[in-house]
């Protein structure tokens, strides 16, 4: 499987299949809080996106063991949240 980020859009919808992966793969205390994130009501995009990053660099920083193509989707969100893309 592999993921293309390179809207905002996308970064929010990559947030689902890493959610599922980390539920899947014993990661739960990460997967529980990207879950709170994702039903969180944010009255601006920008809220929302800034809590998305914040919790794709924990998850980054925390799980060492993610697939390749779950890493790269990853690095590409944060890189689409720091406007790098």
């Amino acid at each position: 499987m592999s993921f293309t980020i390179k809207s905002k859009n996308d970064v929010f919808k990559f947030a689902l299949p890493l959610h599922d992966y980390l539920s899947q793969h014993g990661k739960y205390e990460e997967a529980e809080a990207l879950a709170s994130l994702v039903d969180s009501c944010y009255p601006q995009n920008a809220q929302a996106l800034e809590a998305h990053g914040k919790a794709f660099k924990q998850i980054r920083e925390t799980i060492t063991d993610l697939p390749p193509e779950y890493q790269h989707a990853l690095d590409d969100a944060l890189s689409v949240l720091s406007g790098e893309k």
